[in-house]
C-alpha cells in the first residue's frame, strides 16, 4: 500500500483549516482533525503538541525514535521537535497545543506517551472547544491548568522502540519491520547485514539504550498492538507476531504493558 505524503487534514470545524496555533493568544489551544490514511512528512511547532487518538491508530517517529499511539493513550511532542506521522487507515484526533513559556514544566524526554484516563479525556476534548483567545484568568486557563497537573503526574505508557542508527543495525530492524513474525537467531540477522552479532547486540545497546532482545520483543509486541486496536484476535496476533500460543503472547503483553490486551483498551 502506498502512502500519500501529502494525505490531506479535515477539520472538524472548518474556520480553522488555515489558523496557525502557534500564533494563537491563549496558552492552550486545540481542534478535531479527520485524517486520511498517509504520511505527514518531517515538521515542527513552535508549542508542544498533546495528540490523543479518538479512532484509529497513528504512527509517530523522530530522530530518537518511533512510537504507536492507539485510542486509549496520547503523545507529548515537545515544542521544536521535529517529527513525521503516519496512518494505515483514516483516524480522528484532537491536537492540543500549549505555549511553552506558559507552565514550569518538568524535565521529560521530548516525546512521551501517557494513559488517556476518563478525567484527561474529558479535560482534552473541553480544552479543543475552547476559543482561541480567552483570558488567562479565566475558567478556561483554570481547566487547562488542570489539564497540566494531570499530564506531569501520570504513567508513561512504554509504546516507544528506540532506533539504533548504525547502518547494518538498521539493516537488522529493517528485516524485522518487513516480517515480525522472523525468528531466526541474531547470528544469521547479523550476518545478512554484514556484521556479527556481538556488533549487532553492542549497536543496538549504545544506540538504542535497550538489548537486542529486548527490542526484538518490544517490537514485537507494538506490532501487535496496533493490530489488536484495528480488532484482530488475540489468537491471530499471537501467530502473525510469531509466538507459539496465545497464552504466551499474552503474557509477553502483559509483561511489558502490565496489563492483558484484553484490558489495555479499555
Amino acid at each position: 500500500m502506498k502512502y500519500d505524503i501529502n494525505a490531506p487534514v479535515e477539520y472538524a470545524d472548518p474556520t480553522l483549516a488555515d489558523a496557525n496555533p502557534d500564533e494563537a493568544r491563549a496558552v492552550i489551544v486545540g481542534r478535531v482533525e479527520h485524517w486520511e490514511a498517509g504520511e505527514r512528512p518531517a515538521h515542527h511547532h513552535q508549542r508542544h503538541q498533546l495528540m490523543a487518538v479518538s479512532s484509529g491508530v497513528m504512527h509517530i517517529s523522530t530522530s530518537a525514535g518511533r512510537w504507536i499511539l492507539p485510542a486509549t493513550r496520547a503523545i507529548w511532542i515537545g515544542a521544536g521537535t521535529e517529527h513525521t506521522t503516519l496512518l494505515r487507515r483514516p483516524a480522528t484526533l484532537r491536537v492540543l497545543y500549549i505555549d511553552p513559556h506558559a507552565y514550569a514544566l518538568p524535565k521529560r524526554p521530548s516525546c512521551r506517551v501517557i494513559q488517556v484516563s476518563p478525567l484527561v479525556r474529558e479535560l482534552i476534548n473541553a480544552c479543543t472547544q475552547f476559543s482561541w483567545n480567552y483570558p488567562d484568568n479565566g475558567p478556561e486557563a483554570r481547566l487547562a491548568q488542570v489539564l497540566i497537573d494531570q499530564i506531569t503526574t501520570h504513567h508513561h505508557a512504554p509504546v516507544d522502540l528506540p532506533m539504533p542508527l548504525d547502518a547494518r543495525a538498521r539493516k537488522v530492524v529493517k528485516a524485522l519491520q518487513t516480517d515480525p513474525s522472523n525468528r531466526e537467531p541474531l547470528t544469521a540477522l547479523a550476518a545478512r547485514a554484514g556484521a556479527s552479532a556481538r556488533t549487532i547486540e553492542r549497536l543496538f545497546s549504545q544506540e538504542a539504550g535497550i538489548s537486542f532482545g529486548n527490542w526484538r520483543q518490544r517490537h514485537r509486541l507494538l506490532t501487535a498492538l496496533e493490530q489488536l486496536a484495528y480488532g484482530e484476535s488475540v489468537r491471530n496476533v499471537a501467530h502473525n507476531i510469531g509466538y507459539d500460543s496465545p497464552s504466551s503472547f499474552i503474557s509477553a503483553f502483559k509483561q511489558l504493558f502490565g496489563t492483558t490486551p484484553a484490558r489495555y483498551f479499555k
